[in-house]
């Protein structure tokens, strides 16, 4: 091999390389330029920028704290101030009823808070050059929250969702929702912890669709719809969202000695029913009336002609041998579940029933005054704060053999004629404007015989509240949740 065929040879090669690397190098330079293209294109794609929300506060300033992010302690909130994420509102359990303050976003989604709610934000942020995603965390630890989003948003994919405890709840854009958690007076101290109260949350619909995630546990809830998380972490099926407020209505939870027991408060080793507490009066009447348990056929059978499965009890008051002078008999029971009364703002129907009979009274139709009734029931109520006045209305129902005579009347009080023997039933919406149309709290039921003799029964006592009005109609609608697409019946507003 000539000098020359070597040269030529070394100088191919050289080439060769030369266009290698200019190859290799242009191919490292196109993947920097498509790496740094697509780190541009992501960044600007998912680049977030935080939201903020705007705290309004409907009630006394000092039922409202908040806690910055960052920080320990809770400090006085202000009406009207910014909210970011990592920031929390906490309102006083001794917060007046109804809505106490609102979370309102910045897409005009509103966040209402009632007492005892104690609500974070953890996350409030979209993307920040195009609008690609929206993205809402809130973590509830206390409290009813109502949680109505706005529809229609600009963003392409809109994520809200609220933790309680372990659970997840996934909320479509467009509905109305609430979440409420209660405590128990149970406590539980797992080792090196300290004590915990366990909590049941109820989460319901109003419209829209939710997702309740717990684990591996999937529940979906249509409009109309609620689902309670016990205290066990476990889910229960959708169900209608009515709520009974009256515990105990049909007496069997306890026998006739345990409710007898409660006008016994200084032996408080006695057995006692803890749903209706029995009371009578005045002493200087003279003979007592009594409180017992009847035992029969369901209403509106009045005969024995049944088997014992199917046979009730009612309330039973009583009082006899020709007495002169007025005496009350009855019971009553202070409603929610510490008997501290129950907030009813949230419920657009509130209906009362129960079926009652009346086999004997003394005294002519209701008496001289309107108010001796062989059955009377009384609702306590207040109407918008803890410092307004007790009101009181009151139902007589009363038996006469002449249909044409009126009893006289009191004040406050609406009477109902039943036919002596017969069950008579009541049913009652007490959202009419004639009731109580605008009173946010309900504290007591009393239920009681008010004359001089009588014999008189009372079972299947309830008190229903819901969040949709009374007599609205429904319509079929078809809505894409994050578990899939979903179609079911929706009441329309």
């Amino acid at each position: 091999m000539t000098l020359m065929t070597l040269t030529q040879d070394y100088r191919h090669r050289s080439l060769q390389l030369a266009w290698a690397t200019l190859l290799a190098a242009f191919g490292v330079f196109c993947s920097l330029l498509a790496s740094v293209g697509y780190g541009v294109w992501y960044y600007r794609t998912h680049s977030t920028i935080a939201q903020a929300s705007t705290l309004l506060i409907r009630a006394p300033v000092e039922w409202v704290t908040w806690q910055r992010k960052g920080h320990t302690i809770f400090e006085q909130a202000r009406d009207g101030q910014t909210l970011s994420m990592g920031d929390r509102v906490r309102i006083a359990s001794s917060a007046g009823y109804g809505q106490v303050a609102t979370m309102r976003l910045f897409d005009q989604s509103t966040i209402d808070m009632w007492a005892r709610t104690d609500l974070l934000l953890e996350e409030l942020q979209t993307t920040r050059w195009n609008t690609l995603e929206q993205t809402v965390v809130l973590r509830q630890f206390n409290g009813y929250v109502r949680y109505d989003l706005r529809n229609d948003q600009p963003y392409q994919q809109v994520t809200f969702r609220v933790r309680v405890g372990d659970a997840w709840i996934d909320l479509v854009p467009g509905g109305s929702y609430s979440i409420e958690i209660t405590s128990s007076n149970r406590q539980v101290r797992m080792i090196g912890q300290e004590a915990e109260r366990l909590t049941t949350t109820n989460a319901a619909v109003r419209s829209g669709v939710a997702v309740v995630r717990v684990g591996e546990q999937v529940v979906p809830i249509a409009a109309g719809e609620q689902v309670v998380i016990d205290p066990s972490g476990n889910l229960s099926p959708p169900v209608t969202a009515i709520w009974e407020l009256v515990r105990d209505g049909d007496f069997r939870q306890y026998t006739e000695e345990e409710y007898n027991n409660t006008t016994i408060p200084d032996q408080p080793t006695l057995p006692r029913a803890r749903t209706w507490t029995v009371f009578s009066g005045p002493e200087e009447s003279g003979a007592s009336g009594f409180f017992r348990l009847s035992h029969g056929c369901p209403p509106p059978q009045k005969d024995n002609n049944c088997s014992s499965d199917e046979r009730q009890i009612a309330a039973w008051f009583i009082r006899g041998n020709r007495q002169t002078r007025s005496f009350a008999t009855g019971i009553y029971q202070e409603l929610g579940s510490h008997g501290g009364g129950v907030d009813i703002s949230e419920y657009r129907s509130l209906v009362f029933s129960a079926w009652v009979r009346i086999l004997y009274q003394s005294v002519e139709l209701a008496g001289e005054r309107g108010s001796e009734c062989p059955i009377m029931i009384r609702f306590t109520t207040k109407e918008k704060t803890p410092t307004d006045p007790e009101r009181e209305r009151v139902i007589c129902v009363y038996t006469s053999d002449d249909p044409t005579q009126e009893p006289e009347r009191a004040p406050g009080v609406t009477y109902y004629r039943a036919e002596r023997y017969e069950w008579y039933r009541l049913h009652i919406e007490l959202r009419d404007p004639e009731w109580l149309p605008t009173t946010r709290y309900l504290w007591r039921i009393e239920i009681y015989a008010n004359g001089h003799d009588y014999d008189s029964r009372v079972t299947e006592v309830s008190l229903l509240g819901s969040h949709h009005a009374p007599g609205r109609a429904t319509r079929r609608v078809t809505i894409r949740s994050p578990v899939g697409v979903c179609k079911r019946e929706e009441r329309v507003w």
